[in-house]
């Protein structure tokens, strides 16, 4: 993902298609997210975790109980989080780093009691995101 743009555009049509996904039951009762975000030079740290954290608040539906914040807000940053139905997610955020061949989308994947989804944002995510909107 080249620019903060196409970050933006994608994280949205990433958000709305997993929301959609859960609303829709195609997983069961989501339980746990684990998301890493690989960020290029104009996305801090605390952008993407704070985008994270909405993003599972919709995904739970509500806000967590418990909240736990280690790293560095310049270079690497984890959330462990815990909401009051028991969900739970690992958050992570850090330099996407150079040359390593990776895109610079999120990596997400949700566990429900029935299934589970996952995004690959290292090879830009589009391709699963269009694969899931499908469905």
């Amino acid at each position: 993902m080249p620019n903060t743009s196409s970050r933006a555009t994608y994280l949205d049509r990433l958000s709305k298609t997993v929301v959609a996904a859960v609303g829709d039951q195609r997983i069961g009762i989501p339980r746990f997210v684990r998301l890493l975000d690989r960020l290029d030079s104009e996305t801090t740290v605390d952008d993407s975790l704070n985008s994270a954290l909405e993003l599972c608040n919709q995904i739970f539906g509500g806000e967590p109980v418990r909240q736990q914040r280690s790293g560095d807000s310049d270079t690497h940053g984890t959330l462990h989080v815990a909401w009051p139905n028991g969900a739970s997610a690992l958050i992570s955020a850090g330099p996407l780093g150079t040359n390593t061949g990776f895109g610079s989308a999120p990596e997400i994947m949700i566990l429900g009691s029935a299934g589970s989804i996952y995004f690959d944002g290292t090879n830009g995510g589009s391709s699963t995101v269009d694969q899931v909107r499908q469905r």
